[in-house]
């Protein structure tokens, strides 16, 4: 079980940006220029981790559209890979959107966000910081690069989220479905914690000629939400403070074979999250308190198919997921009717 909670916090962290914001954003150049433009610049830099993020945890709740016999109930565990397209590798920076931060060589030009390749610094558009008080040059430093995740991490650009969760039988037809983890902390790293509640109902049982459908058929509504603190410099309390919530909605199809059952949804789902900075950051001329605060909100149609392979109370599932970031789960868990 350590090792697992050691996984969540390591994905966690990943997408509360430390790691990001320390190895390739010269932190200090963008507070320089003023909250405003660090604030525009970072948005655009992390979006696609956050969006992925996003995305993720609209996946895995569940693998048939038959809900539990009453008291039946399921343990699995998941992990989904948001696709990262490849329009989000960069992000437009334009010099219109800022105060005190320019490119010279026009007036836009694309830039690396944290999920495209990891650029030397010749190939990188040079930026120009301005001093918000006097209008003078600070510095001119590159933008910042991509961590190269495709290239040097993982087979494909993708945004991992990992998950747990529960499912009981209630009665005339509904499902219970539980993701918790409780709050983990760990002394050099921050804390996580997650809830979700999903809720799954048969509607079959309410259609005329219900025994003659071939299929089974559900509605399911689930909710998660996950916060996280990660220390960016602990000894100067210095950390990001995280918050995700996810909800979707769909209608849910399956059909079983012998011992795979074939699944598919449609329906919507959407997220916000934010994304804080906390402490007291210093430059070469000022310093800077709780200085970064991002949101990110969407809402779409979502469509998914999968399979589960059922082994007397083992199951395997495959799903894949068609949304702006595509998403692809595996898992594995425990079933029992």
């Amino acid at each position: 079980m350590k090792r697992i909670n050691r996984f969540f916090i390591a994905v966690f962290m990943l997408f509360s940006a430390s790691f990001g914001l320390k190895a390739q954003v010269d932190l200090d150049a963008f507070l320089e220029a003023g909250v405003a433009d660090a604030n525009k610049l970072l948005e655009g830099y992390l979006q696609p981790a956050f969006e992925g993020f996003g995305y993720g945890l609209a996946s895995g709740w569940y693998n048939t559209a038959k809900p539990h016999n009453l008291l039946g109930f399921d343990l699995s565990v998941t992990v989904s890979a948001a696709s990262v397209p490849t329009g989000a590798e960069f992000f437009t920076f334009r010099n219109s959107d800022y105060t005190n931060v320019r490119y010279d060589g026009g007036a836009s030009v694309d830039i690396p966000t944290m999920f495209g390749p990891n650029l030397g610094a010749d190939d990188l558009p040079q930026l120009t910081f301005l001093d918000p008080d006097t209008g003078e040059e600070v510095v001119r430093i590159s933008a910042p690069t991509g961590l190269g995740i495709e290239e040097d991490f993982m087979p494909f650009n993708a945004v991992p989220v990992p998950m747990a969760q529960i499912g009981i039988g209630l009665p005339k037809g509904f499902e219970l479905k539980v993701r918790y983890v409780p709050e983990q902390t760990f002394e050099d790293d921050g804390n996580v914690k997650l809830f979700g509640l999903g809720l799954m109902h048969d509607i079959k049982q309410w259609l005329p000629g219900e025994k003659l459908l071939p299929i089974d058929l559900s509605v399911f509504l689930g909710f998660t939400n996950l916060t996280s603190q990660v220390y960016i410099d602990k000894d100067l309390d210095q950390y990001g403070e995280f918050e995700a919530n996810s909800y979707v909605f769909q209608a849910v199809a399956s059909k079983k074979f012998l011992f795979v059952t074939a699944f598919a949804g449609l329906g919507y789902s959407n997220y916000d999250i934010g994304f804080n900075m906390l402490g007291d950051y210093t430059t070469e001329t000022r310093t800077f308190t709780d200085p970064i605060s991002l949101k990110y909100k969407k809402n779409g149609v979502r469509a998914n198919v999968g399979l589960r392979l059922k082994l007397l109370f083992l199951t395997l599932t495959g799903e894949y997921a068609f949304q702006e970031y595509n998403t692809m789960s595996v898992g594995v868990g425990f079933s029992f009717r």
